[in-house]
C-alpha cells in the first residue's frame, strides 16, 4: 500500500518544535529545506499497490535514510541507530519533534531499495545534480564536459580458492539435502574440512603434488554428493538444481576456463586485473564513474556486468550521463583504456597522451584535469561504501554505485552550504584594522620592518601563492615578491580561492571586492 501521513503522536503537543531546536544555519538544515522531496513521492509512487497490504513507511524518509548512509558511510544498522541519537537526522527524515524510538527496522531499507530497483534510484542521484545547478554551484557548461573512467568494484566474498569453493559446495549441498529431509550416505564435511585445510598447508608450503591430491579428493567427495542427492531426491525444486548446477561447475572447472564460478553465492562475480601493483586480482564488477571536468562532481556511475572493455562501454556511458543531467555531453576525457572506442556521437573524446596541434591553453588544462576522476573514484570507494559492495546480485551491484556517486556530490552540498567559510571572513574583517601590516587603502601603514613574526594570526600554512588569490592578498597587504619569496602565515590558499569565488558568484564580476573604510566590517 502507498505510504500514508506521519502519524502524529498527542505527547508532541508539549514538546519543542525543530524549529526551536535547531540551528537553521546548519549545512543539514539547509539542505533539507533545499531538496525537492514532492519529486521522490511522484516518481517511486507506481512502486505501491493502492488497497494491499501495511501502509509504506514515508517516502521521505526512506530516501532521506539512503542519502545518510551513504553520505556518511554508514550501514543500514549502524544508520538507523545513529537516527535515534541526531535530531538533524531526523529533521532532514521529514520529522518535526524528536523521535525516541527506531523509525524502521534495518532490514526495511534493504527491501525498499529491492522494491524501487536501480533505474528509479537514478532520481537521488539527478536530484543532488539539480540541486547544485539551482545553488549555481555547477554550471550546465560544466555539465558538457565529463571526465570518464571505470573502476572495480568488489564483492564482498572471501578470495576464492580451489579448496575453499569445494568445501563450501559440500556444506550447502549437506545442507540442503537435510532441510528435504534426503537421507544422506555420508555428509564429507569432516573428512573435506580436513582435506581443506591439508589442501592450504601444502600449498603454503609449495608442496603442490600432496596439494592437488588434497584437492582431488574434494572434487570426489562433491561428486558423491551430487549423485547421492539426484538418486534419493524425486522431484527436484528450482532452489535444489540451481545449487546442483553450480556445484558440478565448481568441480569441473580447471584453472584456464573461462565464465568460471567465484562464489556459490555470488555467482556474477567476475575477476578483474586492472594492473595494480598492491592488487594483482579484483573480484567484483566493473563500474563507469563520470565526472565534471571541473568541480569534479559525480554525474554517473553505471554497473558494466560481465567485464567489457573500456572503449565499447563508452556510448553508454555517455548516454547515462545525458539522461541524468539532461545536457548534451560535448567533450569527454578519457585514459587510454579506451583506445579504439568506435564512438560516433556528437560528443568529442579526448584520449590521453593524444597531441593535437593548435590547442588552446584552456584546452590543455582541462586534459590535464582528466585525472582528477582517479581520486574521485578513491573517495567514493574509502569515503561512500563503493570499496566493498555487501547488497546482493547484480541489482545491488548497480545499487550500491549510484547511491554512492549521489552520496558523494551530497557531501560536497553539506560542504557548501557550512557556514564556516563566511564566520572566517566576518572574522578576517573584523581583525583587518588591528593587523600591523594590513592594506594602506584600508587606512592602516605598512611597518618598515620584516612584519612576518607578527602574522602568526592563524595556523601557519603557505597562501597566496596562485595566480588568482588578488583577493586574499588585498585583504593582508601581501605584495607578489612576497608571495613568491616568503613564508607567509594565514589561512590556506584553498580557502583563500573559495572566498574570492564565492565573492564573484553572489556578485556577478570578475573583480574581487573593494574595500570601503567607511562601510561597517562585517556588513
Amino acid at each position: 500500500m502507498k505510504p500514508k501521513p506521519q502519524d502524529r503522536d498527542a505527547f508532541e503537543l508539549f514538546q519543542s518544535h525543530f524549529d526551536q531546536l535547531l540551528n537553521p544555519k546548519h549545512a543539514l538544515v539547509q539542505l533539507a529545506n533545499k531538496i525537492d522531496w514532492s519529486r521522490f513521492e511522484s516518481a517511486l509512487a507506481s512502486c505501491y499497490t493502492e488497497d494491499m497490504g501495511a501502509p509504506a513507511k514515508a517516502t521521505r524518509l526512506m530516501v532521506g535514510l539512503q542519502y545518510l548512509k551513504y553520505t556518511f558511510n554508514e550501514s543500514d544498522e549502524s544508520v538507523v541507530a545513529r537516527w535515534v541519537e541526531n535530531p538533524y537526522w531526523q529533521y532532514f527524515c521529514g520529522f518535526t519533534h524528536m523521535q525516541h524510538k527506531v523509525p524502521i527496522d534495518p532490514s526495511s531499507m534493504s527491501r525498499w531499495r529491492k522494491r524501487v530497483g536501480d533505474e528509479r534510484l537514478e532520481l537521488l542521484l539527478q536530484e543532488t545534480i539539480d540541486l547544485a545547478v539551482r545553488e549555481r554551484h555547477v554550471s550546465k557548461r560544466d555539465l558538457e564536459r565529463v571526465n570518464v573512467d571505470t573502476t572495480v568494484q568488489e564483492k564482498n566474498i572471501t578470495y576464492p580458492t580451489d579448496s575453499k569453493l569445494l568445501y563450501k559446495a559440500i556444506e550447502k549441498l549437506g545442507d540442503a539435502a537435510k532441510s528435504r529431509g534426503v537421507p544422506l550416505r555420508q555428509s564429507y564435511v569432516r573428512v573435506g574440512k580436513r582435506a581443506a585445510i591439508k589442501a592450504s598447508r601444502y600449498a603454503h608450503a609449495k608442496q603442490y603434488k600432496r596439494m592437488r591430491r588434497s584437492i582431488r579428493k574434494l572434487r570426489t567427495y562433491v561428486g558423491r554428493l551430487i549423485r547421492d542427492i539426484r538418486r534419493k531426491t524425486g522431484t527436484i525444486d528450482e532452489a535444489l538444481a540451481t545449487l546442483l548446477d553450480r556445484a558440478e561447475r565448481i568441480r569441473t572447472q580447471q584453472q584456464k576456463d573461462s565464465k568460471k564460478i567465484y562464489s556459490l553465492h555470488e555467482p556474477e562475480v567476475q575477476c578483474i586485473s586492472k594492473g595494480k601493483a598492491h592488487k594483482r586480482y579484483e573480484f567484483g564488477q566493473k563500474v563507469a564513474i563520470a565526472t565534471t571536468n571541473g568541480g569534479n562532481w559525480t554525474v554517473a556511475a553505471k554497473l558494466l556486468p560481465n567485464n567489457p572493455y573500456d572503449g565499447h562501454t563508452l556510448k553508454e556511458t555517455i548516454t547515462t550521463i545525458e539522461r541524468i543531467t539532461g545536457v548534451d555531453v560535448a567533450d569527454a576525457y578519457v585514459d587510454k583504456g579506451y583506445r579504439g572506442h568506435g564512438y560516433t556521437g556528437d560528443a568529442q573524446v579526448h584520449i590521453a597522451g593524444q597531441r593535437r596541434k593548435n590547442t588552446t591553453r584552456a584546452e590543455r588544462k582541462r586534459r590535464r584535469r582528466r585525472s582528477a576522476v582517479e581520486p574521485k573514484i578513491g573517495h567514493l570507494k574509502s569515503d561512500h561504501r563503493m570499496n566493498r559492495c555487501f547488497l546482493t546480485g547484480l541489482q545491488g551491484d548497480a545499487i550500491n554505485a549510484i547511491l554512492a556517486a549521489a552520496g558523494s556530490n551530497l557531501r560536497k552540498l553539506l560542504r557548501r552550504f557550512a557556514a564556516a567559510l563566511i564566520h572566517w571572513l566576518r572574522f578576517a574583517l573584523e581583525i583587518v584594522p588591528t593587523i600591523p601590516n594590513a592594506n594602506p587603502a584600508l587606512g592602516v601603514a605598512i611597518p618598515a620592518s620584516n612584519p612576518t613574526p607578527e602574522r602568526d594570526l592563524f595556523r601557519d600554512d603557505q597562501v597566496g601563492c596562485g595566480t588568482n588569490s588578488g583577493f586574499y592578498n588585498h585583504l593582508f597587504g601581501v605584495t607578489r615578491w612576497e608571495r613568491a619569496t616568503q613564508h607567509i602565515s594565514g589561512r590556506p590558499y584553498s580557502l583563500a580561492r573559495r572566498v574570492e569565488r564565492c565573492w564573484r558568484s553572489r556578485h556577478g564580476t570578475r573583480q574581487g571586492p573593494t574595500w570601503n573604510p567607511a562601510r561597517p566590517l562585517g556588513g
